[in-house]
């Protein structure tokens, strides 16, 4: 299978990760996760057009969004052009077998999601200092787009693919892979680029 095919494209086009602000969200948090982003991956990140959530992924009774139903609502308006998306939203998140979550990826696929609810203080009425905020968020991408380049959770405490179940577990991971994802999503990356990247010593 071709990147391009991978990617959406029949174009050929360089491959690059798509940001989608899905309304209601602060729009300067995907210009400030941006360049972080890129530089983990080592690939170009575009932020794309905003677009409001659908009313059908929202429960009534529990007042939150489901993020599977936004995954696959990002993958129908998204399965042209980006190699992967990130949907990033201020709602709180749910799936059926838990209260919350901070964010769904398909492990292997090309959509992943994020929600600054409750890394920025919205269950809690605690609003961390921005740079707090900033860390929680790029963790949070780094993880739930690493799933999507193949990477499973890691039982290695401090790894950035390591499962956080709340705040505190979150706020104690670094911004680090450790040694063992790293390789795993070097070789994933190079293995749909056949691009040589040198990132040894940039994560760890």
């Amino acid at each position: 299978m071709t990147l391009a095919k991978l990617a959406g494209t029949s174009s050929g086009s360089p491959p690059f990760l798509g940001l989608i602000p899905l309304n209601p969200v602060d729009r300067e948090i995907p210009q400030r996760l941006r360049p972080a982003i890129a530089d983990f991956f080592s690939l170009p990140v575009k932020i794309l057009p905003p677009k409001p959530l659908p009313p059908h992924t929202h429960h009534l009774l529990r007042q939150q969004y489901h993020s599977t139903e936004l995954l696959e609502f990002l993958l129908k308006e998204n399965d042209q052009g980006p190699l992967r998306v990130l949907g990033i939203t201020g709602v709180d998140l749910y799936i059926p077998i838990f209260t919350f979550v901070f964010g769904e990826a398909q492990v292997d696929g090309k959509a992943a999601i994020i929600s600054t609810f409750r890394p920025g203080g919205g269950a809690s009425g605690i609003k961390p200092p921005p740079a707090v905020l900033l860390e929680r968020l790029l963790k949070l991408s780094v993880h739930e787009l690493g799933h999507t380049f193949g990477l499973p959770h890691c039982r290695i405490e401090g790894c950035l693919m390591n499962f956080s179940a709340n705040l505190e577990k979150l706020d104690q991971k670094g911004l680090e892979l450790c040694e063992y994802c790293q390789i795993l999503l070097d070789d994933y990356l190079k293995d749909l680029s056949g691009l040589s990247l040198s990132r040894t010593g940039s994560h760890q």
